[in-house]
């Protein structure tokens, strides 16, 4: 699609294909055949679209041209019309008919006839004469002679009136809507997943006829329309966008998203001519790692002494609970999370109700407290709090001292990495 302006007034011969006027609303219809444009008008042409123009003369015919006049003929002499119309028949003097005969018959008429009134023949030997009358002086003059006699103009053998020829159109060659100089060809980028690309989105452009040089003015793409060049836009969860008057473009996805991204449009102008091209963004997974964070203390993550318990040699029951947290991250995206058998998050949900009891083998008390979790990011954390409700027994020797009471923890993302650990409770 590209934008013409008229710049003369024109008549539309055809239109083959889309082709739409701009209306003064900014509204647009189809041009049809017939259509006379003003200069100033806007044309959106598709490309495969073809436009006949003619020039467009609105001036008035002019005036068929009047009619020649009658001859007027010098004061006393009549016309030719009235010596014509007289006897029925044109009227031959004698001395013509003479002279004509004379021609007819190869005679000189100069030799055979009187010499002319304005002068004589040339003198004997061909001496100093003026006029060809010998010895006549310089200062002779002419001779006029009043012509009272009526003649018959010899026929021209055509009409030698004024004739006007009848105004004719004639058609001239419709002039062809100039091809569009400006180009700018389609951009595509491919980045990977959390980074950013720039570039510039007019470097495969030609503009050979100006007037100036190519440069963005606007572009939009998902649910952003007509965007200023130099204003950045964004769409929710898939990125940010910053396309500028000079080309230049960065495209920031938004943390841990892939796959495709809604086309940009971009327009393209060089102050006469536009057109509209597209950006396109395609985002490479990334294959991310799981991870565990909090479940690899030495020690143990939770440490209780049974000498805290009523019969123990120092009661204490606020100690006989201690808690805990773990985080968790699969920024490809969660299928799920277990504590000791019970799921805590599947296909990317998380469980609502809590405590969550986890069983134990000691037959003590594991609960789990809280989960935070952003589906987006894939990243999270688990509370917890272990109770010891008795005193346990420790086998000698290895277990004389402390006994250990595990819970395994796995983590699975949505393509398949996995990941686990144990949630180790000592208790002395």
């Amino acid at each position: 699609m590209r934008t013409e302006i008229i710049d003369k007034t024109v008549v539309v011969s055809s239109v083959e294909g889309n082709v739409q006027i701009l209306l003064a609303d900014g509204s647009s219809r189809p041009l049809q055949p017939g259509e006379i444009l003003q200069p100033g008008a806007r044309l959106n042409i598709a490309d495969d679209a073809k436009l006949m123009l003619a020039p467009y003369d609105d001036s008035p015919a002019p005036a068929d041209a009047a009619p020649a006049g009658p001859d007027i003929p010098a004061d006393g002499q009549p016309s030719s019309s009235v010596a014509n119309r007289q006897a029925g028949s044109p009227e031959v003097s004698p001395e013509i008919a003479a002279l004509q005969q004379s021609i007819l018959q190869g005679v000189d008429p100069t030799q055979n006839f009187e010499a002319a009134a304005a002068g004589g023949a040339p003198a004997a030997g061909g001496g100093g004469g003026i006029g060809g009358v010998a010895g006549a002086s310089g200062n002779g003059g002419f001779v006029v002679i009043d012509r009272i006699g009526d003649a018959t103009i010899a026929a021209a053998g055509f009409d030698t009136s004024y004739d006007t020829l009848p105004e004719q159109n004639v058609l001239q060659e419709d002039d062809l809507l100039p091809e569009n100089d400006l180009d700018d060809l389609d951009e595509s980028a491919v980045t990977l997943e959390d980074q950013a690309i720039s570039g510039n989105l007019l470097t495969n452009s030609s503009n050979s006829d100006g007037p100036l040089d190519a440069s963005i003015v606007s572009y939009s793409w998902g649910s952003n329309t007509g965007i200023s060049a130099g204003v950045e836009s964004s769409l929710d969860g898939i990125g940010t966008l910053i396309i500028n008057a000079d080309g230049s473009y960065t495209f920031t996805p938004a943390l841990n998203y892939s796959g495709s991204v809604p086309p940009v449009n971009y327009v393209v102008t060089d102050g006469a001519d536009t057109d509209v091209s597209i950006l396109t963004v395609t985002i490479t997974p990334v294959d991310e790692p799981v991870s565990l964070e909090g479940l690899q203390v030495d020690g143990g993550e939770v440490v209780l002494n049974e000498a805290a318990l009523a019969d123990g040699s120092s009661p204490d029951t606020a100690n006989l609970t201690k808690s805990g947290v773990f985080t968790f991250n699969a920024a490809d995206g969660i299928q799920s999370l277990a504590l000791g058998g019970v799921v805590l998050i599947s296909n990317g949900q998380a469980i609502t109700s809590f405590p969550q009891g986890i069983p134990s083998p000691l037959g003590n008390q594991l609960l789990v407290t809280g989960i935070s979790y952003n589906p987006v990011t894939g990243a999270g954390t688990v509370t917890y709090s272990y109770t010891l409700s008795d005193n346990e027994t420790h086998n000698q020797p290895a277990n004389d001292t402390a006994l250990t009471e595990s819970f395994n923890v796995v983590l699975t993302d949505s393509d398949g990495d996995s990941t686990s650990a144990s949630l180790d409770v000592v208790i002395l």
